[in-house]
């Protein structure tokens, strides 16, 4: 019996509502850091991602009676993130700002002593393959950080947003292919 299961046979009261904030209290101090990160990473922003977080926890609770397998509470929540997310970017047309990692760098122009070392190239890279997967098509984008960040499999995947595990392993490949180019040109440069 896993920890959140022997919680609720532990907490189990009376009162349906009193028994519905112990299981969202549960499910909060279980998945709310992850959730925000996995959302920090979709948007780019801390700020932007907590306040998301916020709204797919309120999503969560009034949502909570769909909830028939506690098992299943993880997979649940980042199909509420991955949706909230992408609802979130769509109307507003948000455009993410540009960070340093996106503006062009010198060409063959530069001196040697001009670029930087290996450490500030590592950082630098890692800058830019995080723009570079925020610029990824919404579905790439998703299940690749749900795969590579979350730690979830196909099948999962597929489940949690509702389409086939061809479908995840499609766009995986696709989204890796995409990034996999962009670092080749980087390293190049």
């Amino acid at each position: 019996m896993r920890w959140i299961e022997r919680q609720l046979k532990q907490r189990k009261v009376a009162d349906p509502e009193t028994d519905r904030r112990v299981r969202f209290d549960l499910l909060v101090n279980l998945h709310a850091r992850e959730i925000r990160r996995f959302l920090e990473r979709l948007c780019g922003n801390h700020h932007d991602a907590e306040e998301l977080a916020q709204d797919v926890f309120v999503k969560a609770y009034r949502a909570l009676d769909s909830l028939r397998d506690p098992q299943a509470a993880r997979r649940w929540l980042y199909r509420i993130a991955a949706r909230h997310f992408n609802d979130w970017l769509r109307p507003a047309g948000r455009r993410r700002a540009r960070s340093m990692a996106e503006l062009p760098i010198d060409g063959p122009q530069a001196r040697d002593e001009d670029r930087p070392g290996p450490r500030l190239m590592a950082d630098e890279l890692q800058e830019r393959i995080q723009a570079w997967t925020r610029e990824l098509p919404e579905r790439q984008r998703t299940v690749l950080l749900m795969h590579a960040m979350a730690g979830f499999d196909y099948a999962e995947i597929a489940h949690a947003l509702g389409i086939s595990p061809e479908a995840v392993k499609v766009n995986l490949f696709h989204a890796r292919e995409k990034l996999r180019r962009k670092v080749e040109r980087f390293m190049e440069s």
